[in-house]
């Protein structure tokens, strides 16, 4: 997608990918989905400081795998970036298929007994953790999917989402495309309804108190004026 006013990161572009990543995965530690997985390692004692290095990691690992298929944007001076992808552009592979090709970084940098906690972890929380279901849903139809998105903790409240979701969404609505997301918290879905997106259903899994909402903003199509007739005065 060739989105005018955001950076698009590409795969050669390391540094970019790497502060990118760091920006989210401290973003996303207070995030629900994040926040249940990482308690697996409560049980070691482990900090925050070392879950946040530990998120760092798994966010570089998604970036670099969505960045070839031009999956990774940004704001110029890098207050707000989002994961997100046109389903055509993915050339026939699938969400899944990206999704295990991840974990390298996280390998580099995570004790084994740290991976093995996470990867429990992760199993049992199957049921709320399907990342590749719009495609289903679209029926093979092409789409946006945002895998993530994210606001520098410091500048919040100055409206960088805004200036980073709205070139999305009037792409997305210029080319009559849905776009899709899933969120874990009773606030993140009322800012989302905010942005125009719709609740889809809920998924549950056994033992978690945190659940998974799917959402989807339908395509808008623009007013054209050139074929309205204006009352004469």
């Amino acid at each position: 997608m060739n989105i005018p006013g955001l950076v698009t990161i590409k795969p050669n572009q390391e540094q970019l990918l790497r502060d990118v990543a760091v920006m989210m995965g401290t973003s996303f530690l207070e995030e629900n989905w994040f926040i249940t997985w990482l308690s697996a390692l409560d049980a070691l004692e482990t900090t925050k400081q070392r879950k946040e290095e530990l998120m760092h990691a798994v966010f570089l690992d998604d970036l670099e795998v969505h960045a070839p298929f031009e999956g990774v944007y940004a704001l110029p001076d890098l207050t707000a970036a989002t994961g997100a992808y046109r389903f055509s552009e993915l050339k026939g592979t699938t969400h899944s298929e990206l999704e295990e090709q991840t974990g390298k970084h996280l390998t580099e940098v995570a004790t084994d007994e740290e991976l093995r906690l996470l990867d429990e972890q992760a199993r049992k929380m199957e049921l709320i953790s399907q990342f590749d279901w719009a495609r289903h849903l679209e029926k093979g139809n092409d789409h946006i999917y945002f895998y993530a998105w994210a606001v520098d903790p410091s500048t919040r409240g100055t409206g960088a989402l805004r200036k980073l979701l709205d070139p999305l969404f009037a792409f997305a609505d210029d080319h009559g495309l849905n776009c899709y997301l899933e969120c874990y918290a009773d606030r993140l879905q009322h800012m989302y309804e905010h942005l125009g997106f719709e609740l889809i259903d809920k998924l549950y899994a056994p033992g978690f108190e945190v659940y998974e909402r799917r959402m989807v903003r339908r395509a808008r199509i623009p007013v054209s004026y050139t074929h309205l007739t204006l009352p004469t005065i």
